[in-house]
């Protein structure tokens, strides 16, 4: 849901400034820029979401779940994880990656998530394996 307001409100902003006339190199550099931000601030947030209802599962459960799909008690706000994140349940943890990519104002490269989290973060998870984790 979060996601699909994103691309909304990108797609808007977007046909609103090409409405308007040519964007200047400069003004499109910082919107990608300010965009970017934005974005790693969301992707941060379903990933520590994703993170903390897998543990919860766990508690609850006794086991990590096989899928994103057994989590139970999950908000409307929590199911948009599924949108960020990828999970695999591991023989000893599991693996979670962020695998959400956004488009860059004006027609350039995606954006590339830029999340990194110091070690002492993922101490005490079942986490192992990560596409953001430092190796």
């Amino acid at each position: 849901m979060m996601l699909i307001k994103i691309k909304m409100i990108r797609s808007s902003v977007i046909g609103l400034l090409l409405l308007i006339g040519c964007v200047p190199e400069g003004v499109k550099d910082r919107i990608n820029e300010n965009m970017e931000n934005a974005e790693n601030l969301l992707a941060d947030q379903e990933f520590k979401r994703a993170i903390a209802n897998v543990e919860l599962h766990k508690l609850r459960f006794g086991s990590y779940p096989e899928s994103l799909d057994d989590l139970k008690f999950l908000s409307v706000m929590d199911s948009s994880m599924r949108h960020f994140v990828q999970y695999h349940k591991l023989d000893s943890g599991y693996a979670m990656n962020v695998v959400v990519e956004f488009p860059a104002f004006g027609g350039g490269e995606a954006n590339k998530m830029s999340l990194r989290y110091p070690q002492e973060f993922w101490n005490g998870l079942g986490c192992v394996k990560s596409n953001i984790k430092e190796k």
